[in-house]
């Protein structure tokens, strides 16, 4: 009886059904092994490439934030132009300490690995 893929039941790991092959699909993959032990053993392996980064994936965006901001502090600021959430990420500041002002200020944030961090700020 030919095997096929179709993951018909009985064809999956732990059945107690044999595997039978056809004669010349029996050939076909004897041929493959043969010519793969045959081959150059100093031959490294595939290696498949990591996936690129995500195109959509953002280092950089302008937001706003509301009250003073601590140096060595994090606060929870709100992405320009976004309104579905998540709408807010949470950026530490290096830099310098900025006071209160009246109404909520533009910042500009970037991403190191998965952290968010404050670049610059509305005086």
């Amino acid at each position: 009886m030919p095997q096929g893929a179709s993951g018909g039941a009985g064809q999956g790991a732990g059945s107690s059904r044999f595997v039978k092959f056809t004669r010349p699909a029996a050939q076909r993959i004897a041929n493959a092994v043969r010519q793969v032990e045959g081959g150059n053993r100093d031959q490294p392996g595939i290696v498949f490439d990591h996936p690129p980064p995500s195109s959509n994936a953002k280092v950089f965006r302008v937001c706003t934030f509301t009250g003073a901001w601590s140096i060595n502090s994090a606060k929870t600021v709100t992405f320009k132009y976004t309104t579905a959430t998540p709408n807010t990420a949470v950026a530490t500041n290096l830099f310098a300490t900025l006071g209160t002002a009246a109404s909520s200020r533009n910042c500009a944030i970037a991403k190191d690995g998965t952290a968010w961090f404050l670049i610059a700020a509305e005086c």
